[in-house]
């Protein structure tokens, strides 16, 4: 029906009114405008763009964090819990010889009042002091506050927090990107199609070898560099290996990276549910 069609009909069976005839030039506007409109059955391909892995951002941030968190609590030791710690052992070992001095005095003669209230204020110390640490405190080591230095303010804190930050900064500036036309934009520069000479997949999903490697497929140029492409780190990488691949060598490679005739996970679990 077109949408002059639509206009009359829509008239004949509404009477006429403000309200129906906006509703009827709804009617005809979207009639008209489904006519002018082209169906598209082209695809768009967007570019494959990469970003850092997500099991690689929390591994390396909770890392970080915890790392931290120790070198936090190796610096409450060093500078506040420990020297708080040994002052205690002090002013309780001092409270505890005077308290034992002026017993064994009092067996002897009466206690003066100055006496008497030095008693009372050891006595004080020692219960406070005890209260505080649940009992008589206990002495550090001498290697206690080398080691919180050592092990968790320079070890944590200094080195293990920047040594799990740095690669999450390092893989989010790098960008990888797979443009529809097949060019290449890397670290390294921006590589057409002509540019790239082949791409080297040895290693990649082998089964035999050093097992990290298995991530990676190398991009060689024209002009010798050698680009690897990491799936370990970068999300979507894949997609690019297997973009490039499959352009290169269609009758090995698909677009997903995956061996001709190999089953995806999809296709493996589709025929696992059936069984």
């Amino acid at each position: 029906m077109d949408s002059e069609s639509v206009e009359v009909a829509c008239l004949q069976r509404l009477p006429p009114s403000p309200l129906r005839l906006i509703q009827c030039w709804r009617q005809h506007w979207r009639a008209r405008h489904n006519q002018n409109r082209k169906p598209s059955l082209q695809f768009i391909f967007m570019a494959i763009r990469t970003t850092i892995q997500p099991f690689v951002f929390w591994r390396n941030a909770i890392f970080a964090v915890l790392c931290a968190v120790f070198a936090i609590w190796g610096w409450y030791d060093y500078s506040i819990k420990i020297p708080n710690l040994e002052a205690d052992c002090v002013a309780f070992d001092q409270a505890k010889d005077t308290m034992k001095k002026l017993e064994m005095q009092s067996n002897a003669t009466e206690l003066k009042n100055t006496q008497t209230e030095e008693f009372a204020a050891a006595k004080k110390t020692i219960d406070e002091i005890t209260a505080r640490n649940s009992g008589a405190p206990t002495k550090p080591s001498q290697y206690d506050r080398t080691m919180q230095m050592w092990l968790y303010i320079i070890g944590c804190g200094v080195l293990g927090t920047p040594f799990f930050i740095w690669p999450i900064i390092h893989a989010m500036k790098k960008k990888y990107v797979l443009q529809d036309d097949g060019t290449l934009h890397c670290p390294q520069g921006i590589f057409t199609v002509d540019q790239i000479a082949e791409i080297e997949m040895n290693r990649w999903c082998a089964k035999e070898g050093d097992r990290r490697s298995t991530w990676t497929a190398t991009v060689v140029t024209t002009d010798g560099k050698r680009i690897v492409l990491d799936d370990h780190d970068f999300k979507n990488m894949h997609l690019i290996i297997g973009g490039i691949a499959h352009r290169m060598m269609p009758d090995t490679w698909t677009p997903e990276a995956k061996r001709v005739g190999e089953k995806t996970e999809a296709e493996v679990a589709a025929e696992n549910a059936a069984a």
